[in-house]
């Protein structure tokens, strides 16, 4: 799962990049590499990336004043894919 949940990281960093949201991608750049040191603290930095005022979830991907559809769209699949799979992790991991 660790694997997987990387890749989604890595994905979503790029995305980022690409669409100037260096901070954001620095964040999950950053989260990625803490799953390796302390994987159970990382999971839930993860998953608390999705909550609250202007959290990761609120974020809408633009360039100059015009919303990027399509790469809103992919970025919208790539957050439901790492929430679902962190979720899952974090559950497992309780369960155990």
């Amino acid at each position: 799962m660790k694997t997987n949940i990387q890749h989604l990281l890595t994905k979503i960093s790029l995305l980022l990049s690409n669409n100037d949201e260096e901070r954001w991608a620095a964040a999950f750049e950053q989260l990625s590499k803490k799953l390796d040191l302390d994987y159970d603290t990382a999971l839930s930095d993860i998953k608390h990336t999705f909550g609250g005022a202007g959290s990761f979830n609120d974020l809408v991907l633009h360039h100059k004043g015009q919303m990027l559809v399509r790469e809103n769209n992919e970025l919208n699949a790539l957050q439901d894919q790492l929430y679902e799979a962190v979720t899952t992790e974090i559950i497992n991991r309780r369960n155990r």
